[in-house]
Order: C-alpha cells, then structure tokens, then sequence
C-alpha cells in the first residue's frame, strides 16, 4: 500500500465560474445594459457636461446647413436617410429594452433635433 497515489481535487475559485448558465447569461445581459447606460448617461463634471450638450446641438446643426446648402447627388441623401431611419430603429430599441435611458435618451434626440432646425 505503499505505492498508492495521492488524489488532488482542484476547486475553481470564485471568479468567473458559475454551474449555473443561465446566471452567467444574466450577468452578461446586465453588463449589457449597464454599458448602455454609461454611454448615453451625461457626464458628472460642469465642463464635460456644457461641452457635450454643445457639441450634441452643434454637430447636427452643422451637418443640417450643409444638407440644405451643398448639392448631393440624390442617391447620396437617400443613404443619408437610410442610415437616419436605421439610428431611429435602434434608439426605438434601446428605450424599449433599457428604461432606464429613456429620460436621457429623450434629451438627447431633442438637443438633436433643435440643432437640425438651427442648421436649417
């Protein structure tokens, strides 16, 4: 008996292993989420906040003058639409899956929109 091997068992440890799939899927959709809401959530700081909510009236102004300004050929301004249509769908999706943007979500389509009609 003196030849007997030792057994070791290694036991995971906490980080990242969960015999539970469905807990792991769960996580991933809240990191989801949570990514989400940090992306559109506004800055904390004074001066990051005035020039993001600039930049969020002045960019589509600037972009909306040259719309009505410069002549493009017509297949250009239907891409153009296309992919306006497409950020719709997608903003549409993201208030509907995380309500928690909804608030800023709105804010920001409208700083949006008051900038298109500013550059019009």
């Amino acid at each position: 008996m003196a030849d007997e091997q030792k057994i070791v068992v290694e036991v995971p440890s906490e980080r990242g292993y969960s015999p539970v799939a469905s807990a792991v899927e769960l996580s991933r959709l809240e990191e989801f989420k949570k990514g989400w809401v940090n992306a559109i959530a506004l800055p904390d700081n004074l001066p990051d906040l005035v020039y993001e909510l600039a930049s969020t009236v002045a960019i589509p102004a600037l972009l909306s003058s040259c719309w009505v300004s410069i002549p493009m050929p017509n297949f250009i301004r239907l891409g153009v639409l296309g992919i306006l249509a497409i950020a719709g769908i997608v903003l549409l999706y993201l208030r509907q899956i995380i309500p928690e943007v909804k608030d800023i979500l709105l804010l920001r389509v409208g700083l949006v929109a008051v900038g298109v009609l500013l550059g019009i």
